[in-house]
């Protein structure tokens, strides 16, 4: 038996092996965003959250020595855009998703469910889909699994929903972003008697509420950034949960650019493919992640910890001991 195994190849090298360290290393990417923007709380400067966030992240990924391409990144043409390179060229190298910090303006304002997060994931794993800035989603957690159609109505997947739950509509909290193009849909939800978790901001984190199986939130219905999609869709899948997403365009233009993939209805394993790591630290807090906290010469921080191939959800605090003396 040992000789067969001797015989069989290796199996692919995990991401976070490409770049050159161990999974339990890359929280130290989206902590360092977060105790960085985290000082910022409150403070009113949103510009400052999100480029001191940027900053930090790729200092931690330089000193990591991190090698790899930024597939998914802020828009623009800023720190860690999208298509730019951390390290030296080398080959094979890691895709990475970042997202220094989901909820600048949250954080600016002091206001909870701001977020730092990274996916490192196989060459090619994120998929290049129809220049479309919008999808539509749902996504439910686990215990859920299956029970949502995007060509059904609200009521009848919130009935579904509930069933799979064992409980009644009435019981479902539904996250929705407080935005004018969700109007319509928070009257359906209403009228089939469900509650609704109202969020400020951060169209991944709403994803990640209804996915996780800690924070009271049965569902995330709405419309958000194609590109939050993606990196939702990578933690969506390392929790277990079920996502729906198709496209959303909002004009002729779009609808041009959507061709023949404007009524495909894209699932987690579209939209999230191979073997990936996902990070994720809170900021601002909530019922995802505890806040930063900031001591005298310390500060702790919550992070999720998510991999495909171990197949764990790490809920991790981590104390940082701050101006250490002697190194």
């Amino acid at each position: 038996m040992s000789e067969v195994r001797d015989r069989l190849p290796p199996p692919p090298p995990h991401p976070a092996e490409l770049a050159g360290f161990g999974e339990l290393e890359l929280v130290r990417v989206t902590e360092s965003a977060a105790l960085a923007a985290g000082r910022m709380a409150g403070r009113g400067d949103q510009d400052k959250v999100k480029n001191l966030a940027a900053s930090a992240m790729l200092q931690a990924l330089e000193e990591l020595g991190f090698s790899g391409r930024v597939g998914l990144g802020p828009r623009g043409d800023g720190i860690l855009s999208a298509g730019s390179r951390v390290g030296v060229a080398e080959e094979p190298s890691p895709d990475l998703g970042v997202y220094p910090v989901e909820g600048a303006s949250l954080v600016a304002r002091g206001l909870p469910n701001a977020i730092s997060m990274v996916v490192a994931a196989e060459p090619g794993a994120f998929p290049v889909l129809p220049a479309v800035a919008y999808m539509e989603k749902m996504v439910v957690g686990a215990s859920a699994r299956g029970a949502l159609d995007l060509d059904d109505g609200v009521a009848d997947n919130l009935r579904r929903i509930a069933f799979a739950r064992d409980c009644r509509v009435s019981d479902l909290t539904v996250a929705v972003l407080d935005r004018p193009r969700h109007q319509g849909l928070v009257e359906e939800i209403r009228s089939a008697g469900a509650r609704i978790l109202s969020l400020e901001d951060g169209d991944i984190t709403a994803g990640l509420l209804a996915a996780a199986g800690w924070t009271g939130i049965d569902a995330m219905i709405g419309f958000g950034g194609l590109q939050e999609a993606i990196l939702a869709a990578c933690a969506v899948r390392c929790l277990g949960g079920d996502m729906l997403c198709r496209l959303w365009p909002r004009n002729d233009e779009e609808r041009i650019l959507a061709g023949e993939e404007g009524d495909r209805v894209w699932t987690v394993p579209d939209l999230s493919r191979g073997e990936l790591t996902v990070v994720v630290t809170g900021i601002t807090g909530g019922a995802l992640l505890a806040p930063v906290h900031y001591g005298g010469g310390w500060a702790e921080t919550a992070s999720l910890v998510l991999s495909t191939r171990a197949g764990t959800v790490r809920r991790m605090t981590t104390r940082h001991q701050l101006n250490r003396v002697g190194g």
